[in-house]
């Protein structure tokens, strides 16, 4: 493919800078890649740190002329993973990137397959010849991928784009040892609280305890899913634990007297089962739970994320208020709890056949154009520059409630592994709302220390 490439480029060289870029699209390997060519807004190539306009006429002709030069036969056959609730979402996306990228020369077979961004890096390195081309993930799933050789780096290409037009904090999640391994996809993998301005007021929301109390008195309850481990461990954070995954090592220190104070806290909110408090959404899960609570009125407040957020709109209207988490009584004194914040990213399997038209589509996926109406369809939140900036997105609640939040929560990639995740330590919160919080420090010890034993052996 890399002659082909060249002679490519001698063709149009007239439209291009002449430069070679020697930037590997897979880790075990260079091979020539690309050169951007020269336009209005382009005066190097994009290896040498020029930003490209996929719009530009000049820049698409050559990025179409590249993927007919390397379909099979004229086909471009591709796999893209996406979640369930985004199928239909990335569907339409892939059905305009055909448009705009449509040539006689090619014939696109691009087929979308539901596989969720929790499990999309353990399937690829599970099978990373049988994975697909382009695939969603959350940002702690990288350094696995990276390891298991699973995943090819952003091509020099598409490199400056991406770096010029994504946040600092997502290009950093992107990023190991300077290399650039994913398009930046959201910036709202993290939760925050969502409420009912009818019910409770912005001065309510910072107090757990005192949202409780005023959701009881109207009948009402304050949702937060103990039982889940993504959410019940931002106790663990608020009262001082340390939860680090550095080298494949899992470190938590649950069996502490913080982790005991944590656990403390859990049982201070749990007494309020059912009075003001519900703590397990059950065989339903969070995500159709919540919705069902608000519209059946049961409801006052939840702590979830942006991907219920259309949801919830649609059902409170003019009432949704949006907040960053509450504070909660830790060791006799007020504080504001903690959190996991992440992103989700695309990455490009590095095994696919056909690597152009896989960056390609996977850059498109991840565009502004792209992160936009991912917000406008799915509530999602961006983390491209422009799309962040948009009037809408500025001025929607759960944008401001995910940056006030942004303080008080940990990166998740460097926090915890499969270890942590093993060792059952969302059982606990399950256990503490089940007893509704009537469990001894004696009782609850033994669990915490059960809950390390568990993650040491893993």
């Amino acid at each position: 493919m890399a002659s082909k490439i060249k002679k490519l480029t001698a063709l149009l060289l007239t439209a291009m800078m002449a430069a070679t870029a020697m930037v590997g699209c897979n880790n075990g390997g260079d091979e020539d890649e690309p050169v951007a060519p020269a336009t209005e807004s382009t005066t190097s190539t994009a290896s040498e740190g020029q930003a490209i306009d996929i719009t530009n006429p000049e820049t698409k002709k050559f990025i179409i002329d590249t993927i007919a030069d390397g379909a099979d036969n004229g086909k471009v056959a591709l796999t893209v993973w996406a979640a369930g609730e985004d199928l239909d979402f990335e569907k339409s996306r892939i059905e305009e990137f055909k448009k705009d990228f449509a040539d006689p020369r090619i014939t696109y077979d691009i087929k979308v397959r539901t596989k969720g961004e929790d499990k999309a890096g353990g399937a690829v390195i599970e099978s990373p010849q049988k994975a697909a081309d382009i695939f969603s993930f959350a940002d702690d799933q990288l350094s696995e991928l990276l390891k298991a050789g699973a995943i090819a780096k952003v091509p020099s290409y598409y490199l400056a784009t991406v770096k010029a037009e994504n946040s600092d904090d997502s290009i950093g999640v992107s990023t190991i040892d300077s290399t650039l391994y994913a398009y930046p996809k959201t910036s709202d993998n993290g939760y925050f609280l969502y409420y009912d301005k009818s019910v409770l007021s912005e001065d309510d929301v910072k107090s757990m305890d005192t949202m409780i109390a005023k959701a009881a008195a109207k009948g009402k309850n304050v949702f937060f899913s103990m039982s889940n481990a993504w959410y019940e461990t931002g106790f663990f954070f608020t009262a001082g634990c340390t939860i680090k995954y550095e080298n494949k090592v899992q470190t938590a220190t649950l069996n502490s007297d913080e982790g005991l104070a944590a656990a403390k806290a859990m049982c201070h909110i749990a007494e309020n089962k059912d009075k003001g408090f519900k703590g397990d959404a059950g065989n339903i899960g969070e995500n159709g739970y919540i919705p069902q609570g608000f519209q059946k009125g049961e409801l006052a407040a939840a702590v979830i994320g942006t991907w219920v957020g259309p949801q919830i709109k649609e059902i409170l209207g003019d009432n949704t208020g949006a907040a960053k988490l509450p504070t909660v009584l830790i060791n006799g004194a007020e504080k504001q709890l903690e959190s996991f914040c992440g992103y989700k990213l695309i990455g490009v399997n590095v095994n696919s056949k056909q690597p152009f038209a896989a960056h390609t589509l996977a850059y498109y996926l991840g565009n502004e154009t792209s992160q936009l109406a991912r917000y406008e369809a799915r509530g999602l939140l961006p983390t491209n520059k422009g799309a962040s900036d948009n009037e809408k997105v500025k001025t929607d609640p759960a944008f401001k409630a995910i940056e006030d939040q942004r303080p008080f929560s940990h990166p998740q990639g460097t926090s915890v592994g499969g270890a942590y995740w093993g060792s059952g330590v969302g059982s606990l919160g399950g256990d503490i709302v089940n007893a509704a919080g009537k469990l001894t420090d004696d009782e609850l010890k033994l669990k915490l220390k059960s809950i390390e034993d568990n993650m040491k052996i893993n």
